[in-house]
């Protein structure tokens, strides 16, 4: 994987821990602990958690409309969506094989055309990891696990039995096959000694300490240009909108989703600094933030109190 590649991917990274602080995730997984001694699941991720003792956890890929309703069925541990062929799948192997109730990862939803989660996680299941940790067979980009251990995957693969049910929205269907899955549950697995079910990723890696800090060029010498962020609070949307470095006004983004958007840019190929691009995920993490806390947003400012 090229150093821009690890790059983006320990970008997403950060921004998915500043969103997970901004919901109040750790607070979450905290009170959960001291309720019931265990804090799972142990990676933060767009997902609802059900009965973790259910068997069955559920990936809707990205139809984030099935997330709830799914998650209240009975026998369904956690469900969630998954957007890349990297970093979502590291979270769905650590959070499942941290719990050995689970023998069941149901795949619904409407499969991403471009990262395609769904069949990379298919291919995953079947053909494992090949060199520098890229899955065998799968479709999308960037089908590298680069963070978690070759002994997690291989317990992902032993516990947990993937079934193919991409493409399917109507939750009545969804149930339909959970209840068949939870009729051929085998019990908990039983896990190797050497597995920490508690360890995140980066089971095996020595880190090297860094001192936080650097310096990051004027945005304005990015040459593909600058952003505004701001947030329409009436229509619940971060509104971004591109700038030439020439001050011309160029292209224009919403949604509500910071992960979405960011990706949104660099499919576009808007950003041409990595800088830059920890500059944006900040700040639409931010703004995101501020739609889900009711909190006022003000690019490069510190989110305050809504008026």
């Amino acid at each position: 994987m090229s150093s821009e590649h690890l790059g983006a991917v320990d970008l997403f990274r950060r921004l998915d821990q500043l969103r997970d602080v901004a919901a109040g995730g750790p607070l979450r997984r905290r009170w959960r602990a001291r309720r019931t001694g265990r804090a799972w699941p142990v990676l933060s991720g767009a997902y609802v958690v059900g009965d973790p003792a259910g068997a069955v956890a559920i990936c809707t890929l990205t139809s984030n409309e099935l997330i709830r309703p799914l998650a209240a069925l009975p026998g369904v541990a956690i469900a969630g969506r998954v957007y890349t062929a990297n970093l979502g799948i590291e979270r769905i192997v650590v959070n499942l094989t941290a719990n050995p109730r689970i023998r069941f990862l149901l795949l619904a939803g409407r499969e991403s055309p471009i990262f395609q989660p769904g069949q990379t996680l298919g291919a995953l299941a079947a053909n494992g990891l090949g060199p520098e940790g890229r899955i065998i067979g799968a479709a999308g980009p960037r089908p590298v696990l680069a963070t978690i251990s070759t002994e997690r995957v291989a317990a992902f693969r032993a516990q947990v039995e993937v079934v193919d049910r991409r493409g399917e929205l109507e939750p009545s269907v969804i149930a339909s096959e959970v209840r068949a899955l939870l009729a051929r549950d085998p019990g908990p697995f039983s896990a190797t000694p050497t597995l920490d079910r508690a360890a995140g990723p980066a089971d095996e890696a020595a880190f090297v300490p860094l001192r936080p800090g650097g310096r990051r060029e004027p945005l304005v010498y990015d040459p593909a240009g600058f952003f505004v962020i701001t947030v329409d609070a009436a229509r619940r949307e971060i509104v971004v909108r591109h700038y030439r470095a020439d001050y011309r006004p160029a292209h224009e983004l919403r949604g509500h989703s910071a992960e979405a958007l960011l990706l949104g840019l660099l499919r576009e190929q808007l950003v041409s600094q990595l800088s830059h691009a920890g500059y944006l995920g900040a700040e639409l993490a931010k703004a995101e933030a501020a739609l889900n806390l009711g909190l006022r947003y003000e690019q490069d400012q510190p989110l305050r109190r809504a008026m």
